[in-house]
């Protein structure tokens, strides 16, 4: 019934902002005219400035939501008017107040989406275009713009007095463990994250060795450029479904890995439709700057700052070093949606935090070791004490186990966790079956929609077979409720033995599926019997009623017409060879007349 209701509210928007358009374009005439005009064009249209001038109305009612960038909108619309009810500012901790006031001028209401924890407003393309790539530790060119009143971007201006919310939910990542650390270390625990159906490897750390032999290592090693155009090729071989992005730290190591791809693509020509630039989500190499609001299945972070000839690491880490630094690096291990590989030619005990105490250095060291663990090795915060099962949650476990089903309670690493996950018998440390009951995990939610469709929604998008066990249904009729749980574990292990594991994992139903269907457009209803239409000499001859008969008939599929369209759709029907203006007149006065009819009920 929800999904219904979702599948209905598109339905309904849909007509609500046709029966709009509808609406505008009768009641102005004239500028529904001129916009047709510019769209049948092929060349020479009117710029839309001007055209917004001219038909702001009828054109506002066609395409009442606009996308633009806060730079754009001064040369799109006029600052005359207030032509939008709202404006919502997406990424707006990179934005500056200067440049948002435009758009601010041209809406009664403003909302502000952005993360704080990610990349300020900085002066740093400017530096890079310059050709000042790498940042030393004692350069300010890369500290925020001095912005209005000491707040850095337009998020920290409108969030001193406008109220706010946390969206903690966390949909990116398929596996818990690639948003795990940037939960802790950033965003204090306060992310709902979802655990991961996969027994995969989610994070690696690669090490590539030092060689002594190669000079001018300290802004980009060699190695590790060899390595990263190694792990790209090995995944566009074997994984070529699965999308891909490198990010590197700085724009120096950007340009010798994007060369030494380039030229090992041109020995491998069987790749390139891994590398086509029409695929939706398309292979990049991109720097630390330039990669906020990317995401990729699988992501390579390649550190590239190596060590001098004799072996010292100088701790030069470029903008990382900078009070703002950490937010570059967690940008940058946020990006993966399924697997992450991070390569460097140092390890995290080589890092001397005496030497860089910057939050930023501190944030790569102890995310090395993280990855270097495997995402195994969790912040102290995380694995303090483990989740108790209460009375009911006890009893289900128990019963399983004694039936020979292997569980691990709690499942999880946030403050979400999976009351009972059933275990695979002969694979170790994979699991199969998400169970869960209505004890006191699911009563903490707050809507029936998060706590009996969205979670378990989510849940199968990342692969799980689900079964859920209600208290009542366990009290009433255990031994019902031990064979069903039984009968559900079997078919997760019967159906993880044919999966792939290295597939996407299925769609969960009623998730993207629902949605799919709102976009569609809803049918025509089945008209009634064809009136009988006499065939007089003129219009005159026509009673009111007759015509009436006529619009009420061709209106009654429910489709959304113009004035004009109707007009012309009733004159088919008669038996006149030429719309003259009589003609027009009469049909024109008939068509209001059935519309206040079908607003009010009344014909006068």
């Amino acid at each position: 019934m929800d999904l219904d209701r979702v599948r209905l509210a598109a339905q309904r928007v849909r007509r609500l902002h046709a029966e709009r358009a509808i609406e505008g374009m009768n009641r102005y005439f004239d500028q529904a005219d001129l916009v047709r005009r510019e769209v049948a064009k092929k060349s020479r249209h009117i710029p839309l400035r001007e055209l917004l001038v001219r038909a702001p109305d009828v054109l506002m009612r066609i395409a009442p939501c606009w996308v633009a960038s806060p730079l754009s909108v001064s040369q799109l619309l006029d600052g005359s008017k207030r032509h939008f009810d709202i404006v919502v500012f997406d990424e707006a901790s990179q934005i500056l107040q200067e440049e948002a006031i435009p758009a601010l001028y041209r809406a009664e209401q403003v909302v502000v989406a952005g993360d704080r924890h990610q990349l300020p407003p900085t002066t740093f393309f400017a530096t890079a275009v310059e050709g000042e790539d790498e940042i030393t530790d004692g350069d300010e060119t890369d500290k925020p713009v001095a912005a209005i009143g000491g707040f850095e971007s337009l998020l920290d201006t409108l969030e001193a007095f406008l109220p706010n919310w946390l969206l903690e939910w966390h949909y990116r990542s398929e596996d818990e463990r690639l948003i795990t650390f940037s939960n802790a270390h950033v965003y204090t625990g306060r992310l709902v994250t979802f655990p991961s159906a996969r027994g995969q490897e989610a994070i690696r750390h690669i090490l590539v060795p030092h060689d002594p032999a190669l000079g001018g290592q300290e802004e980009s090693a060699s190695q590790e450029v060899e390595e990263v155009v190694r792990q790209v090729i090995l995944h566009a071989a074997t994984r070529p479904h699965e999308s891909l992005g490198v990010i590197t730290m700085g724009i120096k190591h950007m340009n010798r890995i994007q060369a030494a791809l380039d030229r090992a693509l041109d020995l491998r020509p069987d790749l390139s439709d891994f590398f086509a630039p029409h695929r939706e989500e398309r292979f990049f190499v991109k720097n630390l700057e330039t990669v906020q609001g990317d995401e990729r299945d699988a992501i390579i972070l390649s550190i590239g700052y190596g060590k001098t000839a004799n072996g010292d690491l100088p701790h030069r880490f470029g903008p990382l070093t900078q009070d703002v630094g950490y937010r570059r690096l967690n940008v940058a291990i946020t990006r993966a949606k399924r697997r992450m590989c991070v390569i460097s030619s140092f390890s995290h005990d080589e890092i001397d935090l005496d030497r860089s105490g910057s939050r930023g250095v501190k944030l790569l060291k102890a995310y090395l070791e993280y990855a270097a663990s495997g995402g195994t090795r969790l912040p102290e915060a995380e694995c303090a004490g483990e989740v108790s099962l209460n009375a009911f949650e006890a009893d289900v476990r128990d019963a399983l186990e004694s039936r020979g089903v292997k569980t691990r309670p709690q499942f999880g690493a946030s403050r979400y966790r999976i009351d009972l996950v059933a275990m695979h018998p002969e694979r170790p440390g994979r699991p199969v079956l998400a169970i869960e009951c209505d004890g006191a995990s699911y009563h903490s939610c707050a809507t029936a929609r998060d706590r009996d469709r969205l979670r378990q929604a989510h849940l199968q998008r990342l692969g799980w077979r689900f079964h859920r066990i209600w208290s009542t249904d366990w009290f009433y009729h255990r031994e019902q409720e031990i064979e069903r749980a039984i009968a559900a574990y079997e078919e997760a292990v019967r159906l993880a033995d044919l999966s792939d594991v290295d597939t996407r994992p299925p769609q969960a139903t009623g998730g993207a599926q629902p949605m799919r269907q709102a976009q569609q457009q809803p049918a025509a209803r089945q008209r009634g019997p064809r009136p009988h239409v006499p065939k007089y000499e003129t219009i005159d001859q026509y009673s009111d009623r007759e015509l009436r008969q006529i619009a009420e008939w061709v209106m009654s599929d429910g489709l959304l017409r113009t004035d004009e369209e109707l007009i012309r759709e009733i004159f088919e029907m008669l038996p006149f060879e030429r719309l003259g203006s009589r003609i027009r007149e009469r049909l024109k006065r008939v068509v209001e007349v059935v519309r206040r009819h079908q607003r009010t009920g009344k014909w006068r």
